[in-house]
């Protein structure tokens, strides 16, 4: 497996002089691999000018390797004119920048679900996928589908019919517990098997339900069985990346080194 960070989720800090604290941190535990999603505050690839500047110099500076960008891509409403937005403008923009800093694989989501969709709407959402995974993977890019509550990919059933229906060998999957733990509330393994031949990425967070809400929690605090989804990973001989999401709520400054401790402990 191969240990990587999400670059808002290291140090509590959103500054312009975050970037040394975060790179700086995750290489103390000796992780050098990040997913790219939010800098100074901004999510990729709409980034300040000047904090693209400092990304490429700090990326450099401490040898940085990206395994993914996440743009955010169709986390808009199916019936949307942000849809046509995120095919025309959010798409190519992501796909220039990734190019930039040599980063070939693109994570994107499945538009949010209206709550009484039309019987045709599905066909519609594997369409939409469908041309960007196309566009992506003309240009060199595989393409990643990340699980949300209350999109057209939230529980590991819907996941896996997205999967299958789009059917392209460079379109894998983000297995992310906590997120399937949010909107199913029931424990990895029950999708797991079906979900397993798909996994390119997998986020690892835990959490649990409080009060009809989903709360981040440091690993092994909340329900979502971090240890029992790290080793079902090993046992499976999982080579991809394992991306520490060890942000809780609020986000402290001990979250990240805890995590991190807790699943040092698994992996030992």
């Amino acid at each position: 497996m191969i240990i990587t960070c999400v670059t808002n989720e290291v140090y509590p800090d959103a500054s312009s002089e975050s970037l040394p604290k975060i790179f700086g941190r995750a290489q103390e535990q000796g992780i050098g691999s990040f997913e790219l999603r939010l800098v100074e505050g901004k999510r990729f690839p709409m980034f300040e000018a000047d904090a693209f500047a400092r990304l490429k110099e700090q990326s450099k500076e401490f040898g940085i390797n990206y395994t993914a960008v996440s743009p955010g891509l169709f986390k808009v409403p199916l019936k949307s004119e942000l849809t046509a937005l995120h095919t025309n403008y959010l798409l190519p923009m992501s796909l220039d920048l990734a190019d930039e800093m040599g980063i070939k694989t693109l994570i994107l989501f499945g538009p949010t679900r209206a709550e009484n969709p039309a019987a045709n709407e599905f066909d519609e959402v594997v369409a939409l996928i469908k041309n960007a995974v196309e566009i992506a993977v003309a240009r060199g890019f595989t393409v990643q589908l990340e699980n949300l509550p209350g999109s057209w990919a939230d529980t590991s059933d819907a996941c896996f019919n997205l999967l299958e229906a789009v059917n392209h060998p460079d379109f894998g999957y983000v297995w992310d517990t906590g997120n399937l733990y949010e909107a199913e509330e029931t424990h990895f393994r029950a999708g797991y098997e079906k979900l397993k031949p798909y996994i390119r990425n997998v986020h690892l967070k835990d959490g649990a339900v409080v009060d009809g809400k989903m709360v981040w929690m440091r690993y092994g605090e909340g329900v979502t069985d971090v240890k029992g989804q790290v080793e079902a990973l090993i046992a499976d001989d999982y080579k991809g990346t394992l991306v520490l999401e060890a942000a809780c709520q609020p986000h402290e400054m001990a979250d990240f080194p805890t995590s991190i401790a807790y699943l040092k402990s698994i992996l030992a």
